[in-house]
């Protein structure tokens, strides 16, 4: 008999005997949706965290190769630097130098891969992430890809670069970048130690040119503590993703 029709005979114990099993088999029903839910809430969680672990370990590559190539464009920048200054010549061989001053202007962008991160914020999945301390390390650490000043710090585009690169001869450039620069898998990059296309005197020449520059030495010195800044950046950033990663794991095991 339907719930309509006992009230109808009044018989009000199995009218609220019917109810209460209605009631019952909605809030079951709603216990299960809700179960259901959750267990797909903490199945699209755990995907996010691993590509998270996935992503952080490939910056942390990156970090480490940009590091060391930074150094040793800063190491060639010191190079230029000393000679502008005081006419001090790489192993006393003028194309030495002039590469020194060449190799200085290179440059390696760093791109952290946020793809995970911005899907979750554009999607509205952050929420995902229970832990709200985490989820505030994950935004601060992203900023790094955003407009922010250390961000901003990192888009390297110095003058110095400009500079250097219209002064240098053009059959000069063409021969180092196809013998004493190599362009490896990525944005990775290797510098050559290569022999001369020139004479001593020649090289000379250009090593003139560029001591006579009167704004070139200015822009490498500037040039130079940029990269000091950047790697100071990328540690801070290097020991964030380190320790972010600790944590996406420590939320996976919960």
């Amino acid at each position: 008999m339907k719930l309509s029709a006992r009230l109808r005979a009044h018989d009000w114990t199995a009218a609220l005997i019917e109810l209460l099993i209605v009631i019952a088999g909605i809030l079951i029903a709603l216990q299960v949706s809700n179960w259901n839910q959750g267990r797909l809430d903490r199945a699209r969680a755990d995907s996010y965290y691993v590509r998270l672990q996935a992503e952080l370990a490939a910056d942390l590559r990156s970090m480490d190769v940009a590091r060391g190539f930074w150094a040793q464009v800063a190491g060639f920048g010191r190079a230029a630097i000393a000679h502008s200054e005081t006419g001090q010549r790489v192993d006393d061989s003028n194309w030495k130098t002039v590469l020194a001053y060449y190799h200085g202007t290179q440059i390696m962008p760093i791109e952290l891969e946020d793809t995970t991160f911005s899907e979750m914020r554009d999607g509205g999945d952050l929420e995902l992430i229970a832990n709200e301390d985490l989820r505030k390390h994950l935004a601060d650490y992203y900023r790094l890809t955003g407009t922010g000043m250390r961000a901003h710090i990192l888009r390297h585009d110095p003058v110095y670069r400009i500079q250097v690169r219209g002064l240098t001869p053009t059959a000069v450039q063409e021969y180092i970048w196809k013998n004493c620069f190599r362009q490896l898998e990525g944005t990775n990059q290797q510098l050559i130690d290569c022999p001369s296309p020139i004479s001593e005197d020649e090289a000379g020449n250009i090593l003139t040119t560029y001591r006579a520059s009167p704004s070139l030495l200015e822009n490498l010195r500037y040039w130079n503590s940029t990269l000091a800044v950047s790697d100071i950046v990328i540690d801070g950033a290097h020991k964030q993703a380190t320790g972010l990663a600790a944590d996406v794991e420590k939320a996976r095991a919960r």
